[in-house]
């Protein structure tokens, strides 16, 4: 009797530290743990959208909804229950968006994490470096662009009025029928800052060999992109030169943005 009471005691034990090594563990993730309903419910919506990548679940406000974060920066609203899917905004009856303030939160918070664990390495592994004046002194750029698109022309143009450097990944959008192509014929060019020059110029394919090479290398920037969970151009990726690290993300030809790098480069370099 007293051999299976020490046995009891000491499963007690071992049970009890088994709860306190999970909180510790969820705590130094800095996720915090679920509940059993939490770990249902989120189960439940994750069933609806299997090949989906949902990284978070929250009940949503909307009775019977629930908020799927998804990796690429969007959230969808599921009811397992009923096995709906709604894509789209919700608004307050004052007019406030809450999916848009949601969004905004959720990509912030997906930015900060890519801060801390992108590298530039990763980054320029198979980008093309073009160098505007006399290139950059504190911070370079990689930006994922599009040849069709006119918000990349307008940011690739700002590049051009400063001493800076920028590493090129094409990220050819599905619905410009001519970004793939003019993508591997300017990555099939002797003169890739010619070539895409010409092409932002005339609007017309180069007529030159696509390359083998070239197809491998598009390849390869389309796949960063879609590992990154870029869905739009222009993405824009800021690097500090002394440090090598990536210090800032920057959405669209967001022009202010880029000022805030590109000024203060030029601003040291006069010093």
């Amino acid at each position: 009797m007293m051999k299976m009471g020490l046995m009891k005691k000491i499963a007690i034990s071992i049970f009890a530290s088994a709860i306190v090594l999970y909180a510790d563990a969820a705590t130094a993730t800095g996720h915090k743990a679920l509940t059993l309903t939490e770990q249902q419910e989120e189960s439940l919506v994750r069933s609806i959208i299997p090949s989906t990548k949902v990284e978070k679940v929250i009940r949503a406000e909307a009775d019977g909804f629930y908020k799927a974060y998804l990796a690429n920066g969007q959230i969808l609203y599921i009811n397992p229950f009923k096995r709906l899917i709604f894509v789209g905004e919700i608004y307050t009856a004052g007019g406030q968006n809450l999916t848009a303030n949601d969004r905004e939160i959720w990509q912030h918070e997906l930015q900060n994490g890519q801060l801390e664990t992108l590298t530039r390495d990763e980054l320029i592994k198979d980008a093309v470096k073009v160098n505007f004046g006399k290139g950059a002194s504190k911070y370079e750029f990689v930006i994922f662009t599009d040849p069709e698109c006119p918000y990349c022309t307008k940011a690739e143009e700002h590049f051009a009025k400063y001493d800076t450097s920028v590493y090129v990944n094409f990220l050819p959008l599905p619905f410009h029928k001519n970004a793939e192509k003019w993508s591997l014929e300017a990555l099939s060019s002797k003169d890739f800052k010619k070539a895409m020059e010409q092409i932002k110029k005339t609007g017309k394919d180069l007529g030159v060999e696509i390359t083998p090479k070239a197809k491998e290398q598009l390849d390869k920037m389309v796949a960063l992109g879609k590992k990154l969970g870029i869905n739009g151009t222009p993405k824009i990726f800021v690097i500090e030169k002394n440090s090598n690290k990536v210090v800032g993300i920057i959405d669209g030809a967001n022009i202010p943005k880029m000022d805030e790098y590109l000024k203060k480069d030029k601003s040291d370099d006069k010093k």
